[in-house]
């Protein structure tokens, strides 16, 4: 669930496209470790990962010092999709399923527009995409008061000088992942940003007190069901015309706990 870092009182929770490769860069290399990778981009993964917690659920487990990384959420789609599909081109991998993007009709070198206008599609299609563009609170539970340390993505410098003050080494963040093509929300059409601020909405309201979207022109009106980062893992308990959404009132919130395992929920 969370990067214990050895010998120190703290723990990290990442979110994808949120400067997780360098600081668990500059995790491995606090323990010695850093050395070791031919690949740092990519191999940082291998060795310490990024896993779901429960999105409905805050986060509270008794490790130390817990700390994370958030980032603006429109500039972090961007980065994913320019990260995996531009610079990756995941669609064209073995793990993605093609057939299934044939059936869509879907490209798989889709521009910015096509790809959020279809994005609940592309995440059923590749489980890249769906990990990248997942929602913060899939990675960070329901709250951020238990977090004691909470950096913008922007600072990220932030969390070199922390780690290093409470470490006693001097820890220099590198800038690993970083987007050969990147996109930015004013390469935008108006009707391609309007999708993604729709579809970053709830990921706003979870970051209100680092973000604000009227940065960006706001948050535009639009249909309560309408895709969101929320929805792309799917709640298997709310099937609306076809599609399997997340809990959004209070009664399908307690049908979701209701049918959870039961162990799962006595054990909370």
């Amino acid at each position: 669930m969370a990067i214990e870092i050895e010998g120190l009182s703290l723990t990290y929770y990442p979110v994808p496209k949120s400067g997780t490769s360098s600081v668990k860069y500059a995790l491995m290399a606090l323990g010695g470790k850093a050395a070791a990778l031919s690949d740092p981009d990519n191999d940082v993964h291998d060795h310490l990962s990024t896993n779901w917690v429960d999105p409905f659920s805050p986060v509270y487990d008794g490790l130390g010092g817990k700390f994370t990384i958030v980032r603006d959420p429109l500039e972090r789609l961007l980065s994913a999709y320019s990260s995996r599909i531009v610079d990756a081109d995941v669609l064209t991998r073995s793990s993605a399923k093609t057939q299934k993007l044939k059936e869509f009709g879907l490209p798989t070198d889709p521009d910015f527009e096509t790809f959020v206008s279809n994005v609940d599609k592309y995440s059923a299609c590749s489980w890249e995409i769906e990990f990248h563009i997942a929602s913060p609170r899939h990675f960070l539970g329901s709250s951020l008061f238990l977090f004691e340390h909470v950096f913008r993505f922007e600072e990220i410098d932030k969390v070199g000088a922390f780690l290093s003050s409470v470490s006693g080494k001097a820890i220099e963040m590198p800038r690993l992942q970083a987007a050969r093509a990147r996109l930015t929300p004013t390469d935008l059409s108006p009707v391609a940003l309007a999708k993604a601020m729709r579809f970053c909405r709830y990921d706003y309201g979870f970051l209100v007190d680092y973000y604000d979207p009227t940065k960006w022109g706001g948050i535009p009106d639009g249909d309560p069901g309408e895709t969101s980062s929320l929805h792309v893992l799917r709640d298997p308990t709310a099937d609306r015309d076809g599609r399997l959404v997340y809990p959004r009132t209070l009664r399908n919130l307690i049908d979701f706990v209701a049918r959870r395992p039961l162990q799962s929920r006595i054990g909370r």
